[in-house]
């Protein structure tokens, strides 16, 4: 989200979005106060660093902590609830796929083999890492500061935070299978008007038995994570120099307002602010 962490009525003054023209394949995003809930979907690789805050999080079927120095990743495609406990800080990195894919060459690991874990603490070395990618996508450093601190933070990536073993099958074959057609679905008709009898028809089962896999297995209701999706979309199309106006028409809101309206709830800003956060 950021991919699309959709922060539910945060304060606009307390968020902040650093990215660079040349290295529009990643973005920071800073929360100084985060008080409210909060879910995201993730159409490239997200990594949530928590600051000072403290909470819980639904990720990938599992319950887990989110305390200072704790690192979240989602893959692309991925969705994630938190709840907040204490209010603080967190930063999230949002690293297109693309962009990944070069830097990960250089390590013979191939994009789509790459697999990083859900939850864990963060290494001093690898926190450094991240911090100094934080700092460089501002304004002032140069493209060569900026290239080293990359090459440097995914050589951690890759040695410290990548699955060394394949993920386990937590919830059964047929749910999940079951899931990923639901998903499908939706990811087909972006426009906002696929209703559940469509669903149902075409993924072969009832309305219930749709809403229950998909919710068991993603965490959100099919219509709440198409929403997230359609947002996450956005803010990549703004973030390549697309018009809200025309953002808004591609993925299915009514106007700009429409858009700005979620956008606002969901992000925390508008979406003509995040669009010049990148100039």
């Amino acid at each position: 989200m950021f991919g699309g962490m959709a922060d539910q009525g945060s304060k606009a003054d307390a968020m902040s979005f650093c990215r660079r023209r040349e290295f529009g394949g990643f973005e920071v995003r800073h929360l100084a106060h985060s008080t409210r809930d909060f879910r995201c979907y993730s159409p490239d690789f997200e990594l949530l660093s928590v600051g000072t805050f403290r909470g819980e999080v639904l990720h990938r079927r599992r319950r887990g902590l989110l305390e200072p120095n704790t690192l979240l990743c989602a893959q692309p495609g991925e969705v994630f609830a938190g709840s907040v406990t204490t209010a603080g800080s967190r930063t999230s990195l949002t690293i297109e796929r693309d962009a990944l894919a070069d830097y990960l060459s250089e390590h013979d690991v191939a994009l789509d083999a790459l697999r990083l874990r859900a939850l864990t603490q963060m290494s001093s070395h690898f926190k450094a890492s991240l911090l100094r990618v934080h700092e460089v996508l501002r304004p002032g450093p140069s493209p060569l500061e900026i290239q080293t601190s990359l090459v440097e933070f995914v050589a951690h990536l890759v040695g410290e935070v990548r699955e060394k073993t394949p993920a386990t099958d937590l919830g059964g074959t047929a749910d999940r299978l079951a899931a990923e057609r639901v998903r499908e679905c939706l990811h087909h008709d972006l426009s906002g008007s696929v209703n559940l009898d469509t669903v149902a028809k075409q993924t072969g089962m009832s309305r219930f038995r749709a809403v229950r896999v998909f919710k068991r297995w993603y965490g959100l209701p099919p219509y709440a994570y198409q929403l997230q999706v359609r947002l996450g979309l956005v803010q990549k199309c703004l973030r390549r120099g697309g018009r809200p106006a025309d953002a808004a028409f591609e993925f299915g809101f009514v106007d700009q307002s429409h858009l700005t309206r979620h956008f606002r709830r969901f992000i925390g800003v508008t979406p003509a602010r995040y669009a010049r956060a990148g100039s």
